[in-house]
């Protein structure tokens, strides 16, 4: 299961999730069960933005090791190291001509893309 965050469309902003090929969006005017979307019913996805983000949590725990252990320089490092997701924007058009904006990670997005593509 992966968090999807609706940005814009023909749906209203809110937050999702995306597994085995299914897409549930939550909206404040369907927020349970929401409305849901088989990625059969997508006729194209494009990239819109594609971003590298520092996970945070895991930024703050390396730069305090670090810093305890070796200082100021160890604090650099430490946040040097943390992990880094990549965040994708896309825009997908369904085959009745609504159109999805919506942001997940890099990952899941090759999954979409894959199926999607084929």
């Amino acid at each position: 299961m992966a968090s999807i965050t609706v940005l814009a469309g023909d749906f209203l902003q809110g937050d999702g999730e995306y597994r085995d090929g299914v897409f549930t969006l939550r909206t404040s005017l369907h927020p349970w069960p929401g409305i849901t979307l088989p990625l059969s019913s997508f006729k194209c996805v494009e990239v819109a933005n594609k971003d590298s983000i520092n996970n945070i949590k895991d930024a703050i725990g390396f730069g305090v090791a670090g810093a305890m252990l070796l200082g100021p320089i160890g604090a650099i490092a430490g946040f040097m190291l943390a992990g880094k997701e990549t965040e994708v924007t896309f825009l997908a058009t369904l085959k009745d001509d609504r159109k999805l904006l919506a942001a997940v990670d890099g990952t899941t997005f090759e999954e979409i893309y894959r199926k999607v593509a084929a």
